[in-house]
């Protein structure tokens, strides 16, 4: 019998197998890009397989040639050149709009959803803080549904609190009685029966309480007085009885003719369990939710997506590929990890690395204790030894043969 990571493994070379043979098999109309595939197989396949599906039809063979050309002139103008500091420049390459989202909050001043943009947005990101300053989630429909249907399932989200649906409070002192008057209107309109309501009060309050329909009537006890009965009625109309708790508010906006519903707050797991939504597409901006919910991949593209989503909200602009390289480091062991000293900066080799984040101090003396070797291999520690940078033209080195005379 195989075992289940046995058979993992074999569905994996599978799927790799099966990719192999989809690039081998594929065969253009044109005679040109079949040609070019024969005699530079080490290109990459799906650039040609776009470019056969969009060219025009009936493109001359001497035009085809032409864009061919082109496309492979940006293909070679993209590739990296061996040992090129690609973290140094995707580090200046995001650290100067960084700068700009700084100067920028002087111009926004007074703004109160720019709390949750810009910089401090970012650092959330990067540092994939637990707890987020404005915590959100795109929810969409399987189907088209009408304004109020929609109306209807947002008010399904939403936490609701029996202070919602209260008419009137009165406190008996004497008899030593809350008497809680509902509005049946507030009821109808989230399509609830009040019975269903009660029910998901706390278990203190029912079992003091009598509901006839209309009136909650809490009993305190013999010895009970004004302050112990205020702290009743606040305890039981700050109740959730109805939606789901963490979500605070809800409200809708359209996007290509679609009603999505925004949250402020998230509940992924809660979410699954209302059949309207169509969870193959929900989305959230807490990276470590998106983690625990969908996985590492799904973690991944929520860095790339918030980071430029931020950099777009104050009109700025970063190539994409410095986002990737950064979403990778941020997820390359299989959880996403922040840029902080606990994250990555961890996992740094070099003693003398370690130490130019945070904490020197701390790093220095626990290398020493162990005697950890720095073999001076990484940017950082060749700068702050005022040797040669081991990128670029510092990697070859050139060796001059003595004559004999």
């Amino acid at each position: 019998m195989a075992t289940k990571k046995e058979k993992v493994k074999k569905e994996k070379k599978e799927v790799i197998i099966e990719n192999k043979v989809e690039e081998i098999v594929f065969k253009s109309k044109y005679k040109i890009l079949n040609d070019f595939m024969e005699k530079n197989p080490d290109f990459p396949t799906y650039i040609l397989i776009e470019l056969d599906s969009i060219l025009p039809p009936k493109t001359s063979d001497s035009d085809l040639k032409k864009i061919l050309n082109n496309v492979v002139e940006e293909y070679e103008n993209s590739l990296i050149t061996p040992n090129e500091a690609i973290g140094v420049i995707t580090a200046q390459s995001v650290g100067e709009p960084s700068t700009q989202m700084t100067l920028n909050t002087f111009h926004f001043a007074g703004v109160a959803t720019q709390s949750v943009e810009g910089l401090p947005r970012l650092i959330e990101i990067l540092d994939i803080k637990k707890t987020l300053e404005m915590p959100m989630m795109k929810l969409y429909l399987k189907e088209q549904l009408s304004e109020d249907k929609v109306k209807l399932v947002s008010s399904k989200i939403r936490e609701t609190k029996l202070f919602d649906f209260v008419k009137k409070v009165d406190i008996d002192v004497e008899e030593k009685k809350v008497v809680i008057d509902l509005d049946l209107k507030e009821f109808k309109k989230v399509g609830v029966d009040p019975e269903a309501l009660i029910g998901n009060l706390d278990k203190k309050i029912r079992k003091s309480s009598e509901f006839d329909g209309k009136t909650i009537v809490i009993t305190g006890g013999s010895n009970d007085g004004l302050k112990d009965l205020m702290g009743m009625k606040e305890f039981a109309l700050s109740s959730i009885v109805f939606g789901i708790k963490g979500i605070r508010d809800v409200s809708l906006i359209k996007e290509n003719d679609e009603f999505v519903i925004v949250t402020k707050g998230i509940a992924l797991k809660q979410i699954a369990n209302i059949s309207e939504i169509d969870i193959s597409r929900v989305y959230c901006n807490d990276i470590t939710e998106m983690y625990n919910s969908y996985g590492v991949e799904a973690a991944r593209q929520t860095v790339i997506r918030e980071i430029m989503e931020v950099v777009k909200s104050q009109g700025l602009s970063i190539n994409e590929r410095h986002v990737l390289l950064i979403a990778d480091v941020m997820t390359y062991t299989g959880e996403p990890r922040g840029m902080t000293r606990y994250g990555i900066v961890a996992d740094k080799l070099n003693v003398l690395t370690r130490a130019s984040f945070e904490t020197p101090l701390k790093h220095i003396s626990g290398g020493a204790l162990i005697n950890e070797e720095n073999v001076l291999t990484s940017i950082t520690e060749n700068v702050m030894t005022n040797q040669m940078v081991y990128v670029g033209t510092g990697v070859p080195k050139v060796s001059v043969k003595k004559s004999e005379n």
